[in-house]
């Protein structure tokens, strides 16, 4: 009985196999013909599969045509139609108006002269461009584009699919939508848009634009101004010889290696930028930001977020709230406003400015005498003066004034606290409300409680 049954299932799995091949079956057929060329623009339009153009003969446009289809009679209804005039050539795909419960595909490998201009259109099916010295538009939905090895300024368009770019001599123009796009090796400039899908460009020559949304953005080795747009998704960006500005939403942002003016907005995400050599502007709002070894002035405006900027060689300026603010290595004057958050500044070799509310100051005057200026409320304010000359004019209600220093001409309260250190020459003004003062010059600068 055992044998029976082990026969019998073995026979419905081998018919199960035997109708699975047959249903799988596909008729095909090539079709092939060279077309002499006379000049103008070489135009492709295809359905539901692959194209390949590649650089060929100089006088000639060799076809190559693979059609597949489920059933003879629908391969037979397929028509691939190549006509030539002085004008260009056209190559296009014919199917029937309806086609119910079958399949087909048409596969083209199209070599052209390498100094034709080609214009393609595709749907359902990847598309390959290279070797080319003209100009080259691509129009694709749901398929890969890839285009390489091209003289000349390529326009891309695609949804719901990759686009892959390499080596242009030229500008280069993509679109995309639902789909990822990578750029390198450009000579000229890139213009770049997306959303739904990352965007990665490096080693661009001239300009670069990129627009993007909910899709990362990567940028990297740009010889010339740079421009992004992005949100809810992270960018990136480093070594950039020009000018770079990066509008964002939602979105991280991280930039480094950047030769020129750097303008950076972006909410509800960090920030962090390193090694700017021009003057740096920084927005956002509920993220922290940092910021090191900027050589220019340094502007920040943000809020509900911590800022931590060092080695800043010019003028630094924060405007914050409901954040602290940490600023060290400043080689120009430093302006802090903030509230709710302390407030720690070292280092500084220019004049200090912090209005503060609801948070503590900390500050170290760094070198020669600069004026001083802190003021807060319901928070402590210690300042180290270090060997400066200061004319100290120090109050606060609700708290107390006191000093490791001696001065000269002094006069003091439990709450106030005027005098000269050393010659006077700059001004120490120090104002609290519900609030202690503490003034030394000691070696490290106090930290706020």
């Amino acid at each position: 009985m055992s044998r029976i049954r082990s026969f019998f299932i073995a026979a419905l799995i081998a018919g199960a196999t035997l109708t699975l091949q047959a249903s799988q079956e596909r008729f095909q057929r090539n079709d092939e013909k060279t077309i002499r060329y006379q000049g103008g623009k070489i135009d492709v339009e295809n359905s539901f599969g692959g194209v390949n153009i590649h650089d060929g003969e100089a006088g000639e446009v060799e076809v190559h045509a693979l059609v597949r289809a489920s059933s003879p009679e629908l391969l037979k209804a397929i028509h691939v139609n190549i006509a030539g005039s002085a004008s260009g050539v056209t190559i296009k795909t014919e199917y029937p108006q309806s086609v119910h419960n079958a399949s087909f595909s048409i596969e083209y490998d199209i070599a052209v002269p390498p100094s034709a201009p080609v214009n393609v259109k595709n749907r359902f099916g990847s598309t390959s461009v290279n070797g080319l010295r003209a100009p080259v538009e691509i129009n694709s939905r749901q398929g890969s584009v890839s285009v390489n090895d091209i003289q000349g300024s390529p326009k891309i368009e695609n949804a719901f699919g990759s686009i892959d770019i390499e080596d242009i001599r030229g500008d280069v123009t993509v679109r995309n939508a639902n789909g990822s796009i990578e750029v390198k090796s450009v000579h000229g400039a890139a213009d770049v848009s997306s959303r739904f899908g990352s965007v990665e460009v490096s080693d661009i020559g001239k300009g670069l634009v990129v627009r993007n949304a909910n899709g990362s953005v990567r940028v990297s080795g740009v010889r010339a101004a740079t421009t992004i747009e992005n949100s809810f998704a992270t960018v990136q960006v480093s070594d950039i010889g020009g000018s770079l500005t990066v509008s964002a939403q939602n979105a991280r942002v991280g930039a480094s290696g950047v030769r020129g003016p750097l303008t950076i907005t972006t909410t509800f995400a960090p920030v962090e930028v390193s090694d700017a050599k021009g003057p740096t502007k920084i927005s956002g709002s509920n993220g922290n930001i940092k910021v090191s070894d900027v050589n220019g002035p340094l502007t920040i405006d943000n809020r509900f977020g911590l800022v931590i900027a060092t080695d800043i060689k010019g003028n630094v300026d924060v405007d914050n709230e409901n954040a602290g603010v940490t600023l060290s290595d400043i080689a120009g004057n430093a302006k802090v406003r903030t509230s709710f958050g302390p407030v720690l500044i070292k280092e500084v070799r220019g004049a200090i400015n912090v209005e503060n509310q609801n948070g503590s100051i900390a500050a170290d005057a760094d070198g020669p005498c600069h004026d001083i200026h802190l003021q807060t409320s319901f928070g402590s304010i210690k300042a180290d003066l270090g060997s400066g000359g200061y004319t100290v004019n120090a109050r606060t209600t609700f708290g107390s004034v006191t000093t490791d220093l001696s001065l000269t001409n002094a006069h003091s309260t439990d709450e106030s606290l005027t005098g000269t250190l050393g010659d006077g020459k700059c001004r120490a003004d120090l104002v609290n409300a519900n609030g202690n003062i503490t003034i030394s010059n000691g070696e490290r600068a106090p930290h706020p409680h």
